[in-house]
């Protein structure tokens, strides 16, 4: 017959066994990249890309002074070789020439605006890179911990399968589904201890005559009230 004792020493086990798999599955929950981490490398992607927008406003830039310089260039050379005699040609040149130069000003002063803000976002980039760095550091230790706890949690949980199996072994069908049944139903705790006449899975007292029964070890007692087994303390 099994009794109410080899179904607490399995339920011990059991109990074990189900902190291993909670503890495996919280670890699996963690071996990913964190929130922080995302955040870092996006908080680095973004200056990266703030940068490359600037440099290409800069160029765009860069062209409209090369074309204004190509412009004013040959305006230029005619208002000073001679080659230009009539007054009013020589006043709308002079005119434009002046229009392009202020328009150089303001591309001049954007430039430099640019210049400015693509320095200040480098130091973002780098900022971000040193964060990015840290983060990734702590991340891949904190990953390195958890496979290392990964790795004991497994060991421990093969142990206790194999221990499972030994202590199940030459166990009655009938007594070992009332079990399984029981763990199902109840928080994993199928059997419960007698303590001073009451039953330490619900706290109820339980009758004098079902104690004496547990006692007798005649067959498995359930508690009247959880329906737990009962194993005397």
């Amino acid at each position: 017959m099994t009794s109410a004792a080899d179904l607490f020493g399995l339920q011990e086990i059991d109990l074990k066994h189900d902190s291993r798999r909670a503890l495996l599955a919280d670890i699996g929950s963690r071996l990913c990249e964190t929130e922080e981490l995302i955040e870092a490398r996006a908080e680095k992607a973004s200056a990266v890309e703030t940068v490359a927008g600037l440099q290409q406003e800069q160029k765009q830039i860069e062209v409209q002074l090369e074309d204004l310089d190509a412009k004013v260039t040959p305006l230029e050379t005619k208002l000073y070789d001679g080659s230009i005699r009539n007054p009013k040609e020589l006043g709308d040149i002079q005119k434009e020439v002046g229009l392009q130069k202020e328009r150089r000003g303001v591309l001049d002063d954007a430039g430099l605006a640019t210049l400015e803000r693509i320095e200040f976002a480098g130091e973002e980039i780098n900022r971000a890179s040193n964060r990015l760095r840290q983060v990734e550091a702590a991340w891949n230790m904190d990953q390195d911990r958890l496979r290392a706890e990964r790795a004991v949690a497994e060991q421990d949980s093969n142990r206790l399968e194999q221990d499972r199996a030994a202590r199940s072994q030459g166990m009655d069908a009938s007594s070992l589904g009332l079990y399984e049944k029981l763990r199902e139903t109840r928080q994993g705790r199928a059997v419960a201890r007698i303590e001073r006449g009451s039953c330490q899975g619900c706290r109820i007292s339980l009758p004098t005559h079902v104690v004496q029964r547990v006692r007798g070890q005649v067959k498995l007692e359930q508690c009247p009230s959880c329906e737990r087994i009962l194993v005397a303390g």
